[in-house]
């Protein structure tokens, strides 16, 4: 259900922003970003700072990692928007050296977390200590436990946006613009913007 005021509903700054986009990239702005901008005070201010926060702060996990941590989620919650950005985050970010379909590309810690992330997205219900104690007996610490966690929070917040409002690509050249771009401003838009 893709609603148009997420298209055409925005204030007179973000409009010509997302002008100025299309015109210099040859891309629409990606449908994250044009929700942000639509009610920045509601959703984008504060959706960006925590995002840029956990994805590129400071953590256990390179930023590699919760990009991995990222597509891991996207692809429990089946959404192919954000498993194509992220998984080609994930190669920008950690310079081809992880692939987001083979498990032996990450450290031992990652993989370890990763059951706990399933159970919290498909069977939050069940957790329980012995989940945790776990992902700890593997060797994480409890700081990049929460930090999983929170990659984990995101993204099932993200992913149900993204398939609620039928948020799409235009093309694989439009997946690799926006990865460069969130590489480039760590997942915090212009606070001009965001105001």
């Amino acid at each position: 259900m893709r609603l148009a005021i997420l298209d055409d509903g925005h204030r007179l700054r973000s409009r010509l922003f997302m002008r100025v986009v299309r015109r210099l990239s040859g891309q629409r702005l990606d449908p994250v970003a044009q929700t942000a901008l639509y009610r920045p005070q509601f959703f984008g201010r504060p959706m960006f700072a925590f995002g840029g926060d956990i994805l590129r702060g400071p953590s256990y996990w390179t930023a590699a990692e919760r990009e991995y941590l990222a597509v891991f989620s996207s692809r429990l919650n089946d959404c192919p928007f954000c498993v194509r950005i992220h998984t080609e985050l994930t190669r920008i970010e950690g310079a081809g050296l992880l692939d987001v379909d083979d498990t032996g590309s990450v450290r031992p810690q990652v993989a370890a977390v990763l059951p706990l992330l399933e159970k919290v997205t498909r069977n939050p219900e069940g957790i329980g200590r012995a989940d945790v104690d776990e992902v700890r007996a593997a060797g994480v610490p409890d700081e990049a436990i929460a930090d999983a966690l929170y990659v984990n929070l995101i993204f099932n917040l993200m992913n149900r946006l993204a398939n609620a409002f039928d948020f799409a690509w235009d093309s694989d050249e439009h997946v690799r613009l926006g990865a460069r771009v969130i590489h480039r401003i760590s997942y915090r838009l212009p606070s001009l913007l965001t105001r």
